[in-house]
């Protein structure tokens, strides 16, 4: 009966696993996609926010990460 037990829990715990994975890797897919300077599916886009620009935000955000 424990034997039982602990492969149930193993089994939940492995299954719980895999979904956080899973959601890690969406997550990253959608920022990639927000950033729009990633790649989707192989096929390499242009995107308008990996553009340079001359404004004064654009060069902070660059210089300081905000």
């Amino acid at each position: 009966m424990a034997r039982d037990i602990l492969k149930a829990i193993n089994a939940l715990k492995n299954t719980t696993v895999a979904r956080c994975r899973d959601r890690i890797d969406e997550a990253a897919r959608k920022a990639r996609d927000v950033r729009g300077c990633g790649q989707n599916e192989g096929a390499k886009k242009p995107a308008e926010s990996c553009t340079p620009s001359c404004g004064v935000t654009s060069i902070l955000k660059r210089k300081h990460g905000l």
